[in-house]
């Protein structure tokens, strides 16, 4: 063997053992952290989970996700009990949970209300104070779309449950009241006023989100990410990333670029199914999601808080700051 040939073969040979083997490399990468979320499976809230998970938005930030989907009530208490490690979580809901002795911290943001009092196109009606001793459809006094129509009420110099002869039922049951004229406005949600309002039957009274940003602010949070206190004290870097993955989500929807996503989706997750529903439908959904965090953001959460509290709906858990997890 001559000195060229023995000086290819030494080269070759030393490349060879240089280079990273494939298992070498797939083993250093470092696996996703399993997380349990207590989340809903549909509406909006079931929307940025479905969406997350399709795009691998998760992945991206470390994790592989297990979802629990059940209800509002339901995810929060699955928190409670050590089933999820964060939740989807209303204020109102965490309030009652640390008022239990449930140390509970809000650290991202999800939806706004997207509550509205809808009326029928025909009637007279151009403010809630005109809906004064009439009688109106409204979700139970323990949920937050009630709490938001008594603090709309109030701004008002109303009593949402005197000065109305107010029908607590469910959603279904809402719609039919109005839809058979045995109430003259309901309180309802997305996408329920969205399908309603493209029927061309119905219209807007009062805009929940509207109304009380114009009050105090921003409009108000129906839906946030919750975790235990113990939970973030122990595991900030996993909290961080759970919350930028919804961050990332958020932005997906709010710069359009989940269109096909949402057409493909919306007769499953809204129950939109007409052309005209589904246009309508996704340009209220991008308007709902909520893209503002700090320190403005919690100053006018805690207010509406505050006047929930006032108003006896909500239980005094004193200094409202370290609710939310900066």
């Amino acid at each position: 063997m001559n000195m060229r040939t023995l000086f290819v073969v030494v080269s070759i040979f030393l490349f060879l053992i240089a280079a990273p083997r494939p298992e070498a490399t797939a083993a250093a990468a470092p696996a996703p952290q399993t997380v349990t979320l207590a989340t809903i499976a549909a509406g909006q809230v079931g929307y940025l989970a479905a969406l997350i998970e399709a795009k691998g938005i998760f992945k991206a930030h470390g994790l592989k996700i297990n979802n629990l989907m059940m209800d509002f009530t339901e995810a929060a208490n699955a928190l409670r009990l050590g089933r999820a490690v964060a939740s989807v979580m209303q204020p109102s809901t965490a309030l009652n949970l640390r008022k239990g002795g449930t140390d509970v911290r809000i650290f991202a943001a999800q939806i706004w209300s997207g509550n509205a009092f809808l009326v029928r196109k025909d009637t007279p009606y151009k403010s809630i104070t005109d809906l004064k001793g009439k009688k109106i459809g409204n979700f139970s006094r323990t949920t937050g779309a009630y709490f938001f129509s008594a603090v709309i009420a109030k701004e008002k110099g109303l009593d949402i449950e005197k000065d109305f002869q107010s029908i607590p039922v469910e959603t279904g049951a809402l719609i039919a009241l109005l839809e058979r004229g045995e109430v003259e406005s309901i309180n309802l949600m997305e996408p329920h006023v969205t399908r309603l309002l493209v029927s061309g039957k119905y219209r807007v009274l009062v805009d929940f989100d509207s109304e009380l940003q114009r009050i105090f602010g921003a409009p108000p949070l129906k839906g946030g990410i919750g975790v235990l206190k113990e939970t973030f004290d122990k595991q900030p870097e996993l909290v961080k990333a759970i919350r930028a993955a919804y961050v990332d989500g958020i932005k997906v929807i709010k710069s359009g670029q989940d269109k096909d996503f949402f057409e493909s989706h919306a007769k499953e997750l809204f129950g939109l199914s007409t052309p005209e529903e589904i246009a309508a439908g996704m340009k209220r959904n991008r308007e709902n999601f909520a893209d503002i965090w700090g320190e403005k953001f919690f100053e006018s959460q805690n207010k509406i808080l505050q006047k929930g509290i006032a108003l006896g709906l909500l239980p005094d858990i004193g200094n409202l700051n370290d609710l939310w997890i900066k």
